[in-house]
């Protein structure tokens, strides 16, 4: 029993010794996490009262917008563009949505690019790219101008001057797919805003590569349900241009043809095979070729002026050699061939 005792009072002494010690430590780093927290939360609260102060300035009428500005239009009116873009004056600059309105007004059938930018503090502009029309199609009761990426612009009443005429056969699809998304005022236009079929996209192809000289001759266009090409020019000549390819080969031997050859009663002109063109003439011209036609009227001149004088002779001869020099010879295309085949069509 006396051995015990003394133990039990060390036990004591040191538990006593201690334990005020790992007290004070643990109250220690408990107030100094509690500190720590309450420095945290008022830096996010800080931060957070600033992101509010900050989006309650911008979204102010101070950052309104104010100003919207359009360039690169001509033909459509800054008015339209604005309400079709779906941003308008007194709106929040920042809460403006660019891509939706570039989008809006990429739907408009005469918008061939748009570029929307957000200008601070009080603009948005919008940079437009209108769509080149190329030509009026008129597909049964249909009569629409194309531009030259073949979309539908508008309707058209008549062909205007200087507006080049593609007609289809009924056989011919003139649009292909559903129309994009439009406003209530472009609704009901049906074709507007539309693509055309790739055939009817690749004849006016042809009609956008021609040379202007060629282009001034030209009434009209056909494409028939096969997707062949004809042409009409203005003096009534038909020129046989068949599938829309080959488009630069063929139209170098047109205009070679029509630089080179006499013109009188030409009924067609077959380019279909453009190292092997081939000229036909009406009932009247009937075996009437470039170089016999010009003979004819030099011999019909010589005589009459060898009846008057031998000097109005010579002068008839001399004018006769020029005419002579003058008349185009019967072959011309491409490759330097061409065939008058009479009254028959090649």
């Amino acid at each position: 029993m006396s051995t015990s005792t003394p133990v039990r009072t060390s036990a004591k002494v040191v538990a006593s010794q201690v334990e005020p010690r790992i007290v004070d430590r643990r109250r220690k780093v408990q107030l100094v996490a509690r500190r720590r927290r309450h420095r945290l939360l008022i830096a996010l609260v800080a931060v957070l009262l600033l992101i509010a102060a900050a989006v309650g300035l911008v979204l102010s009428p101070v950052f309104a917008v104010q100003k919207i500005t359009v360039t690169g239009q001509s033909r459509l009116e800054e008015s339209a563009l604005v309400s079709s873009s779906g941003i308008a004056v007194g709106d929040h600059l920042v809460a403006a949505d660019l891509s939706a309105a570039r989008d809006d007004l990429m739907n408009m059938p005469w918008v061939a690019s748009a570029h929307v930018e957000r200008k601070w503090p009080h603009t948005v502009a919008f940079k437009i790219t209108e769509q080149q029309p190329a030509a009026v199609v008129r597909s049964g009761q249909d009569l629409v101008l194309v531009s030259s990426t073949g979309r539908i612009l508008q309707s058209e009443e008549k062909v205007g001057p200087g507006q080049l005429l593609l007609e289809l056969d009924g056989s011919m699809e003139l649009a292909q797919g559903p129309p994009p998304r439009t406003t209530a005022s472009q609704s009901d236009e049906g074709l507007i805003g539309t693509s055309v079929s790739s055939e009817v996209s690749q004849a006016i192809g042809v009609l956008e590569a021609m040379d202007e000289s060629l282009r001034s001759e030209l009434g009209s266009a056909r494409l028939s349900g096969v997707g062949a090409l004809s042409l009409e020019l203005t003096d009534g000549t038909v020129v046989l241009f068949g599938p829309p390819e080959d488009v630069a080969a063929k139209l170098l031997a047109v205009e070679s043809v029509l630089n080179q050859v006499v013109r009188d009663c030409m009924k067609t002109l077959d380019v279909r095979e453009p190292t092997r063109a081939a000229v036909s003439r009406g009932p009247g011209c009937a075996g009437i070729s470039p170089a016999s036609a010009s003979k004819g009227k030099s011999s019909q001149s010589s005589s009459s002026a060898g009846t008057q004088s031998s000097s109005a002779g010579t002068q008839s001869s001399s004018a006769g050699t020029q005419s002579a020099k003058q008349s185009p010879p019967s072959s011309a295309s491409s490759s330097g061939s061409v065939g008058d085949s009479g009254n028959e069509n090649n």
